[in-house]
């Protein structure tokens, strides 16, 4: 329901390809974009099971997602800045930069764990 409000109040929803070319549309305008995503593919980790302590086993583990904060892109090297809101995250910086390929597929990938999305917040 919550959506709905959303168009009501005059909200849009708008469907585009993912690629390189959009995300760089709002990070060069600095818009930051809140995305969700496979973390068993970003981050390059075996699936997971169990509770805490979590164990990591391809055959027995589901993946996993995630959201984190695309707050950048740097163009030298194909990459995104991340902020990822994951202490423990493998990356041991709550900020760093991913491959703009792999991000994407890790967004794409998304979709296993209902998590694909990208949410921009724009006046």
């Amino acid at each position: 329901l919550a959506y709905i409000q959303f168009l009501e109040k005059g909200g849009k929803i708008t469907y585009k390809t993912l690629n390189k070319s959009l995300l760089q549309s709002y990070l060069h305008k600095d818009i930051p974009i809140l995305t969700g995503l496979s973390a068993t593919y970003l981050y390059n980790e075996k699936r997971e099971y169990g509770e805490e302590p979590v164990m990591y086993d391809d055959v027995k583990g589901q993946p996993s997602g995630h959201f984190v904060v695309l707050s950048g892109i740097n163009h030298e090297i194909d990459s995104v800045m991340v902020s990822d809101p994951l202490h423990s995250n493998p990356f041991e910086t709550q900020n760093y930069s991913v491959d703009v390929d792999h991000l994407i597929c890790a967004i794409l990938l998304g979709v296993i764990t209902y998590d694909a999305n990208l949410l921009i917040i724009n006046k």
